[in-house]
């Protein structure tokens, strides 16, 4: 690996501050016609407004949605909100856009004003009240009425359902309300049946005019609202994704009731994902509402279903999923390997991988991290360690992780173990964690794979029994790879999606798209010979290489940084670096509250890096450690602007600019 940009696009983010910013009301930028068309005065302006977030990374990775003081509210999306969660009251710079209809903010910057939690309350309105007016769009509501339609798709806990709800139970839909609940927020929607009167809560939205009620937590469904209501059970979690047979498993929850719950238990079978076994029982003790009960060692098969079920006082039972013992939850039993995972023959008509909706844990190395390596934080490439001895190559051996929360970041060389089920999107593998904590990390810092020289024509080709080779570039989606001197073809792209053609043969048939997510300094020219190193993603039915920066073609980028000082996280962060400016050495101080994986890296203005000072396993305290201004090898650095990134296990990345002067 010749260089790490992430350094710099983390510097970047914590000092980034856009172009001059209107501080305006949320209430002036929410503006519609009467036919629900966005009519902001604000639009294409970049605006500061603050609230308090009601949601934020549970619709996706960068969604958010802010209610301002007195009630109206605004979708967000985008920006570098690592340090605030929902309940936390914000202030959010960004520009004035529309998304499918709806008004919203595209975030350059979060700062946080107050953590929270702080409470907000909906307003309640009538289901026709809520449609009587877009003026109501970004508001934070609550409606009662009987569910008249219900539609879902995909499996637990991952489901989207679509509820449509009146103030009676008529034959027709007509003044219904629809409330979304996006599969994202994994709000658990089994036990929702046609005829139930429910309460609802959410932000009121607008999707290409339609009103609707969007959902963001379990809670936000009550169950005969007013009454003795039914235990809620959310936050189901493992303390262990990805067990061997020989280790036990404590599954966890939380379970609340508005009188008292009375019992809950954890319900498990062993299975192979065809035939399963029978059910088993094991009670759950709780401190306070969290519930946990223990899947036993020994599993014998490759695979555990379990849900768990909770009667409240009133001797009124729940299940989560709400449709268990036919929905559950599953985690894998041992590892398989990422090439067995994705093998397929080149001749074979599907090119599914083998564990498509099966539940399977893997082990592999970052090649690509989140951020703008995959141009999203809930996206990550992983290749096996090593080479398969079978074939002595990495074919097959490179997988794309999509973690939908984008809660924990994950950098090139970072070990990790991954339980989740795997997935075809649009014909590229995926790998798919149970949730954030399903991915966990073992090392920091590991060697990259040596990347495989694969030619163009090879790499561009996913045609199966037409040109007699079968689909071949299939064996290479998502490894990290590295071309032969390739001619550059054709450049047309570039302008409009910074994309270009290159072929080692310089013949047009095996010519091979480069697309780069970041804007790269580098400008290919018909004719020029170049080799690229980069993983290999599968898009809209094309192969691509996804190079990550301009080292990995031709030239290095730089990036101007700012001197933010992080605060310290719960779980331990700098404390210090003084002198600062120095000569000829520092002493940075930090603290680790709990025991857990540490790095201390330092990194030049382009990122690259000159010195690894801490890397290793070290128990809660306050250490210093002293940077005297020499690189890895002993050789000292020139007088300038360095930076100190520490990593404290998958929760805690800080930056610190330190300022050298000879």
């Amino acid at each position: 690996m010749k260089k790490h940009l992430f350094g710099v696009a983390i510097l970047m983010s914590m000092v980034l501050a856009g172009s001059l910013a209107f501080a305006v009301t949320i209430d002036e930028i929410q503006t519609y016609t009467v036919a629900g068309v966005p009519a902001s005065p604000y639009a294409g302006q970049t605006v500061t407004v603050s609230g308090t977030l009601l949601e934020f990374h549970k619709y996706s990775t960068g969604s958010g949605y802010l209610i301002g003081p007195g009630g109206p509210g605004i979708s967000l999306f985008g920006g570098t909100g690592d340090v605030v969660a929902i309940g936390d009251e914000v202030s959010v710079t960004g520009t004035v856009a529309t998304f499918s209809g709806e008004i919203q903010i595209n975030v350059t910057n979060y700062t946080l004003i107050s953590a929270g939690p702080h409470a907000l309350t909906p307003e309640t309105k009538t289901i026709g009240q809520m449609l009587s007016t877009y003026e109501n769009v970004g508001h934070y509501g609550v409606t009662t009425g009987y569910v008249a339609r219900k539609t879902t798709s995909g499996t637990p806990p991952l489901v989207t359902a679509n509820l449509w709800i009146k103030t009676g139970l008529p034959n027709t839909l007509t003044d219904s309300l629809l409330v979304y609940c996006d599969k994202d927020c994994q709000i658990d929607v089994g036990a929702v049946a046609v005829g139930d009167f429910y309460q609802f809560s959410g932000p009121i939205v607008v999707f290409n005019t339609q009103i609707e009620l969007k959902p963001v937590l379990q809670t936000d469904l009550v169950e005969n609202p007013g009454g003795d209501t039914v235990p809620v059970i959310t936050a189901i979690n493992c303390d262990n994704w990805s067990p061997l047979s020989t280790d036990a498993v404590t599954v966890s929850a939380n379970i609340v009731d508005n009188i008292g719950v009375s019992t809950a238990y954890l319900f498990y079978r062993n299975s192979d994902g065809v035939t399963p076994g029978s059910w088993n029982q094991v009670a759950m003790s709780h401190v306070g509402s969290t519930y946990s009960g223990v899947v036993p060692a020994g599993h014998p098969l490759s695979q555990v279903d379990f849900y768990v079920q909770a009667t409240d006082t009133g001797s009124q039972t729940v299940k989560n999923p709400g449709n268990a013992p036919t929905g559950y939850f599953k985690f894998a039993v041992g590892l398989t390997s990422i090439y067995a995972m994705q093998y397929q023959h080149p001749d074979s008509t599907s090119q599914s991988n083998a564990f498509n909706g099966k539940a399977v844990n893997i082990k592999g190395v970052v090649t690509a991290g989140t951020g703008a390596a995959t141009n999203a934080a809930s996206k990550f490439i992983v290749q096996e360690l090593a080479v398969n001895p079978a074939t002595s190559s990495y074919a097959f051996g490179g997988v794309l992780v999509y973690e939908g929360s984008g809660k924990y970041p994950y950098y090139q060389g970072d070990v990790v173990e991954i339980g989740g089920t795997g997935g075809e999107y649009f014909g590229l593998t995926e790998m798919l964690p149970h949730n954030a904590e399903a991915v966990k990390l073992i090392d920091y810092g590991h060697a990259l794979p040596v990347p495989a020289l694969v030619h163009t024509r090879v790499l561009n080709d996913d045609m199966v029994g037409t040109d007699g080779n079968g689909a071949l570039g299939e064996a290479w989606e998502s490894v990290w790879v590295k071309t032969y001197a390739s001619a550059v073809m054709d450049t047309s792209g570039l302008a409009q999606y910074h994309e270009f053609q290159i072929s080692d043969t310089r013949a047009a048939a095996d010519s091979l798209m480069v697309d780069p997510y970041p804007v790269l300094a580098y400008t290919p020219h018909p004719g020029q010979l170049i080799t690229v190193t980069a993983f290999v993603d599968y898009e809209f039915g094309l192969f691509k290489l996804r190079p990550m920066d301009d080292s990995y073609i031709t030239l290095n980028g730089t990036a101007a940084v700012g001197n933010d000082v992080p605060t310290i996280d719960k779980l331990g962060g700098f404390k210090s670096i003084s002198p600062n400016p120095f000569n000829p050495m520092t002493t940075i101080k930090f603290v680790v509250n709990k025991d857990n994986l540490v790095q201390i890296n330092v990194y030049n203005i382009r990122g690259e890096k000159v010195r690894t000072l801490i890397q290793d396993q070290r128990p809660a305290n306050e250490y210093t450690v002293v940077w005297d201004g020499t690189d890895d090898a002993g050789k000292g650095v020139a007088s300038g602007s360095y930076f100190a990134r520490l990593r404290i296990g998958k929760e805690v990345m800080q930056v610190r600019q330190m300022q050298l002067v000879k």
